[in-house]
């Protein structure tokens, strides 16, 4: 059920790749004031003239009204909420931008894979004015505008960080709800990111350095073990650090990344497009958290380690 324009959301969506544009679909499809915003010039233009769409295991066209190319632009909307879906190489950019545009009634939400991101927000915002969403779905750009959206494993998970973010909360996880986007608001938001971020960490790394989909390395026997493997160790930083995720955790990450089917993870796409990726906020968190427990953790350091070999240039 779509909101009348009385009790109209007024959101902005900051980067357009796939968890962004997936978002900003349903938050158009809900009814919400949408504004998309992206510094690629060549799918912001695109999504002006084409709007947003939705392909395979999510089906949807939105037309997208307001769309702009840099946070700046943002000031103008008068936003209740930012939902900032860029990749966390880019976060501290984006969170100092969005300060100098924040205004009394403006909430920030992050919704991205990784540790602790939320608290980039929080350092700007406050606590009080910041939420922090976890998604269960995936997809690659087939276009600038197009999302092939490989998987949806509902619900995803939303929460405020302080209850006086709850009441924003509620009205996003509403909004999502009314258009088939299953969210939840659980007691503890913390448990779920970890519980995503250790799959990211189980699998993404193992797919960026192998150069092969998810399917392929939980395919092939001695990749599964070792994702397994990944899996246990990162479960055993989790129960130190006081995470909840259950006695058949192992069981539920593997069942959950054998049915993520030919998706190639967004940190094999950043290795071969020469960018950055977010292994410092999977992997490389985990290895944190480690240290600070005194528990070893071998395995993440690893595949931290050959990552960064990767993304390194001899001429910077």
């Amino acid at each position: 059920m779509k909101n009348s324009n009385n009790d109209q959301m007024r959101i902005g969506v900051i980067g357009m790749g796939p968890v962004g544009a997936t978002l900003a679909a349903h938050f158009v499809e809900a009814g919400a004031f949408l504004v998309a915003c992206d510094v690629d010039p060549k799918k912001i233009d695109t999504i002006k003239k084409k709007g947003i769409i939705l392909k395979n295991v999510i089906e949807k066209q939105v037309k997208v009204e307001n769309a702009c190319y840099s946070v700046q632009e943002m000031e103008m909307y008068d936003l209740d909420l930012v939902v900032i879906a860029v990749k966390t190489t880019a976060l501290k950019k984006v969170v100092r931008a969005l300060g100098e545009i924040k205004t009394d009634k403006m909430y920030v939400m992050c919704a991205q894979n990784g540790i602790d991101n939320e608290q980039e927000a929080a350092n700007i915002f406050g606590e009080d004015k910041t939420l922090r969403m976890v998604v269960n779905f995936a997809g690659n750009l087939s276009n600038p505008n197009m999302v092939h959206v490989s998987f949806f494993n509902p619900p995803n998970y939303l929460a405020a960080l302080m209850p006086q973010g709850a009441e924003t909360a509620e009205k996003v996880t509403a909004l999502l709800n009314s258009v088939g986007m299953g969210t939840e608001i659980p007691e503890d938001i913390q448990d779920y990111v970890w519980e995503k971020a250790i799959l990211n960490a189980a699998l993404s790394a193992v797919c960026a350095i192998t150069r092969r989909t998810m399917k392929d390395v939980m395919s092939f026997p001695q990749t599964l073990e070792l994702v397994e493997a990944i899996v246990d160790e990162s479960a055993r930083v989790a129960e130190v650090e006081g995470i909840e995720l259950g006695k058949k955790f192992r069981r539920f990450c593997i069942q959950y990344l054998k049915n993520a089917g030919h998706h190639r993870p967004s940190m094999l796409v950043d290795l071969e497009n020469g960018l950055r990726t977010e292994i410092d906020q999977l992997n490389g968190k985990i290895v944190e958290y480690g240290r600070k427990h005194y528990l070893p953790t071998p395995l993440n350091q690893s595949v931290t380690a050959l990552i960064h070999l990767l993304e390194y240039s001899p001429d910077e």
